[in-house]
């Protein structure tokens, strides 16, 4: 479950919460675990890098532009009122903010059954950059518990607006999960019962051609968008992008076309 890694670690911590295990406490601090390797964009005006557009609130009735300080958010109750509702209350009355309580032990194998939404890393709290040792020795013998059984556990945890469920693993990453209600149901797959076994042959052979493996992923898009961006800021000329085509489906065709092209690329690397 511990995801590949390969940006920096992070190094200041955003928020921090308390894991709550039994009568055990353990204050722990809370880094994001994700990077944003995409290529930054901004917004000006009629394209003038001199006046930067901001973000405006603004009224959806009559459209004029309002102070934030005038933005109050509200919910809806089940009889159609509409009533002040702050991250705070949301947070307040659900869990106790900050509080990481674990609600249950997960096998490592049985983590898949639940979707990931975010990824952060959770690691013993420091008060003025100095440790203390009995925090850290209770986070270290609750990792290694975890470890030897092959565990995570499930944390139920306020941290900015209502609570919600987290895995936390032996390495310290803590990953925000969907609750089953959130997650949408698989829309129905159409059937084919006309696939001959030669068809599903050659899909097999793409496939093996291709090959099987888990792969360290890099994002190896934002590179190319930087260098498009670098060459239309140096007067460059940009490449037309070519059009896909529509053509009538081959199915036999398509899996040949593609197995000859995947075995002259393997040929030629």
């Amino acid at each position: 479950m511990t995801p590949q890694a390969l940006a920096s670690a992070p190094s200041r911590s955003n928020q921090s919460i308390t894991l709550s295990f039994g009568l055990v406490n353990i204050p722990l601090s809370v880094y994001t675990g994700t990077e944003e390797t995409r290529v930054a964009r901004k917004e000006f005006f009629q394209g003038n890098p001199n006046v930067e557009v901001g973000r405006a609130a603004i009224r959806k009735d009559t459209g004029a532009v309002i102070e934030t300080a005038d933005v109050v958010r509200m919910a809806q109750a089940d009889n159609g009122v509409w009533v002040p509702f702050t991250d705070d209350e949301a947070a307040a009355c659900t869990s106790p903010r900050g509080l990481a309580e674990i609600v249950s032990f997960v096998k490592v194998k049985d983590a898949g059954k639940y979707l990931v939404e975010n990824v952060k890393q959770v690691r013993p709290q420091r008060v003025k950059g100095k440790a203390n040792p009995a925090t850290e020795k209770a986070f270290a013998l609750l990792t290694m518990a975890l470890s030897t059984r092959k565990l995570m556990a499930l944390v139920k945890v306020a941290m900015r607006g209502p609570a919600r469920y987290a895995l936390l693993d032996d390495k310290g990453n803590f990953f925000l999960i969907y609750t089953a209600d959130a997650v949408r149901q698989e829309l129905p797959l159409a059937s084919f019962g006309n696939v001959s076994e030669q068809e599903l042959n050659l899909a097999n052979m793409l496939i093996d051609s291709v090959g099987i493996d888990a792969p360290t992923l890099l994002d190896t898009t934002a590179p190319v968008v930087k260098a498009y961006v670098n060459d239309k800021a140096a007067g460059v000329p940009v490449p037309e992008r070519p059009v896909a085509e529509s053509t009538p489906v081959d199915l036999m065709q398509q899996l040949l076309d593609s197995l000859a092209a995947t075995q002259g690329k393997g040929q030629a690397s």
